[in-house]
C-alpha cells in the first residue's frame, strides 16, 4: 500500500510537471513589413549643354567641322527604358544675319550625329552612323511621345522583346548605358550642306544657299520607359 502510495504521488507530479510545461503563458507581436520599388530613369549630361559650329575659312565650309565626343550622356534605369533624339524645331533659329542673300531658312536636317553605342534593337535610320538629326515634324514627336519614325539611340518603338534597353547603372554597363555623340556639318560651297537629307531650296526664301549668320537650335535627349 504505502510503495502504491509513492508512486502514485510520483506519477502526479510528473503529469503536474507536463500539464505546467504545455500550458506555459506567450505573447506576441507583429510587424507589418511594406515595400514599395519605385521605378528610376535618370538622364544625366555630362558635357557642356552648348556646341559651338564657327565656320570662318575655306576649308571648314569645304570639309566640314567634326565635334568628337561633343555631348555625353549617361543612363541608370530600373525599368527597360528607350532614349531617343530629335530637334524642337523644323528649321534654324537665325539671331543675327550677315549678309542681306542667300537662304536663312535652314532645316534642322543639316546637322549630322554619330552615337558610340549601337542600338542593336530592330530600329532603322539610328545613329549607329552618320545620320541627319530629324527636324520636330520629320521626328513624329507629338507631346513628347514619339512614333515609328522617330530616331532612336537606344531601344525602338514597341514593348516586344529585344526593343528596348535593359535596366542598369551607367557606371555598371558603360558599354550600353554611357553614350558618346559626335556632331557634324558640312556646309561645303557655295554652303548647301549636301549631306542634309531635306533639300535647302525647298525652305526659307528658295534661294540655294545659306545666308551668313548665327543660328542656333535644341536638341532634346528624351529617357523613357520602354513604349
Amino acid at each position: 500500500m504505502r510503495k502504491f502510495l509513492k508512486l502514485s504521488i510520483a506519477l502526479g507530479l510528473t503529469l503536474g510537471f507536463a500539464f505546467s510545461a504545455q500550458a506555459q503563458l506567450s505573447d506576441e507581436e507583429y510587424n507589418y513589413v511594406t515595400m514599395d520599388l519605385r521605378g528610376i530613369l535618370n538622364l544625366t549630361m555630362t558635357t557642356n549643354p552648348q556646341v559651338d559650329f564657327v565656320f570662318q575659312t575655306i576649308q571648314q565650309y569645304d570639309r566640314g567641322i567634326t565635334q568628337f565626343n561633343a555631348t555625353q550622356l549617361e543612363v541608370d534605369a530600373t525599368l527597360a527604358w528607350d532614349l531617343f533624339a530629335y530637334c524642337n524645331t523644323d528649321l534654324w533659329t537665325q539671331i543675327e544675319a550677315y549678309s542681306s542673300n542667300g537662304n536663312n531658312g535652314l532645316p534642322a536636317e543639316i546637322l549630322e550625329l554619330q552615337s558610340s553605342v549601337i542600338n542593336a534593337t530592330a530600329a532603322t535610320d539610328d545613329f549607329d552612323t552618320w545620320v541627319s538629326i530629324k527636324g520636330l515634324t520629320n521626328s513624329g514627336v507629338v507631346g513628347g511621345v514619339p512614333v515609328a519614325a522617330t530616331q532612336f539611340l537606344a531601344g525602338m518603338f514597341g514593348t516586344a522583346a529585344g526593343q528596348a534597353q535593359i535596366p542598369g547603372t551607367a557606371n555598371g554597363n558603360p558599354t550600353t548605358h554611357k553614350f558618346r555623340i559626335d556632331m557634324r556639318m558640312v556646309p561645303n560651297i557655295p554652303a548647301t550642306f549636301p549631306n542634309s537629307t531635306v533639300v535647302l531650296t525647298t525652305v526659307g526664301n528658295n534661294q540655294a544657299y545659306a545666308m551668313a549668320g548665327y543660328y542656333y537650335m535644341e536638341i532634346v535627349y528624351s529617357l523613357v520607359e520602354d513604349l
